[in-house]
C-alpha cells in the first residue's frame, strides 16, 4: 500500500469536510442514538448504521442513505440529512468554528479523496495493531472521532498505566499534514514519546510516504510505540 502525494488543496478540503463532519454528519446520528464516531468507507467517511441510516462522504459528494447530491453549504447538507446544523458544537475542544452556514463548502474532489484513502490507510494500519491486543487489553474498534477528525483506537491495561491511544489525525495545529500517532494516557513514560506537540510520538504522512513500505513502517512505529507502553512498570 502506497501514499500518494497530497493535492495542493488538501488542507482547505480537510478543514471544510471536518467541519461537515462536527456541525451535521455526526449530529445526525447522535440526535437518534447518543454516537458521534464514524468510520471509513471508501472514497471518504460515514456514520455507522443507525436508525436504518448511514450519512457520509464520497470525494465530493455527501451521501444520504444512499442518495448522492453535491456538497454545497452546511446548511444544505443539514437539510439533506433531516435536521439544522448543530452549531453548538463549536464548544467542542479542538473543533473548527462553523463559519457561514450558507457559503458553500471549498471541497475539491481530488483532495476529498486523499482524505479518504488516509483514513483507510490509517483503519488498515490500525486494525493490524490492534490484532495484536490480548483479551485483558479491551482494544476498541477504529472510530473517527469528530472533534479532532482522527481515526484511532485505545488499548492496553489501565489499571496497570499501560493505556494508549494509537491513531491517524489528517493534519491539526500540531502537525499541518496528516500524521500516525502514539499517545500513552500515562504521558511521556519513554523517549521516544518525544512529539513536541502533545504527549506522545508521531510519524508524519511525508515520512511515511519516504519509505520503502509505507505500510510497514505505520505498523512498526505503532507496534513499536504499543511495547514501549506495554513494559510500562
Amino acid at each position: 500500500m502506497t501514499l500518494a502525494p497530497l493535492p495542493a488543496t488538501f488542507a482547505e478540503t480537510r478543514d471544510a469536510l471536518h467541519r461537515l463532519a462536527v456541525y451535521v454528519i455526526s449530529p445526525a446520528q447522535r440526535l437518534v442514538n447518543g454516537e458521534i464516531v464514524m468510520r471509513a468507507t471508501p472514497g471518504g467517511f460515514s456514520t455507522f448504521p443507525f436508525g436504518g441510516r448511514t450519512i457520509g462522504v464520497d470525494g465530493a459528494e455527501l451521501v444520504v442513505d444512499g442518495a448522492r447530491h453535491p456538497i454545497g453549504s452546511l446548511r444544505d447538507a443539514a437539510r439533506l440529512a433531516g435536521i439544522e446544523p448543530d452549531v453548538g458544537q463549536a464548544e467542542q475542544f479542538d473543533v473548527p468554528p462553523h463559519g457561514d452556514l450558507d457559503a458553500p463548502l471549498p471541497v475539491d474532489a481530488p483532495a476529498a479523496r486523499a482524505l479518504g484513502e488516509w483514513y483507510a490507510f490509517a483503519t488498515d494500519v490500525l486494525d493490524a495493531v490492534r490484532a495484536d491486543a490480548g483479551p485483558a487489553e479491551d482494544a476498541t474498534i477504529v472510530r473517527i472521532w469528530p472533534e479532532h477528525f482522527d481515526a484511532a483506537v485505545d488499548a492496553g491495561e489501565e489499571a496497570a498505566g499501560r493505556r494508549g491511544t494509537y491513531g491517524a489525525s489528517p493534519g491539526d495545529g500540531h502537525h499541518p499534514e496528516p500524521y500516525l500517532y502514539a499517545s500513552p494516557w500515562a504521558g511521556r513514560i519513554d523517549p521516544f514519546f518525544d512529539d513536541p506537540g502533545f504527549r506522545g510520538a508521531a510519524r508524519t504522512h511525508s515520512q511515511l510516504a519516504a519509505s520503502a513500505d509505507p505500510r510497514a513502517a505505520a505498523i512498526a512505529f505503532l507496534r513499536d510505540a504499543r511495547e514501549r507502553v506495554g513494559r510500562r512498570r
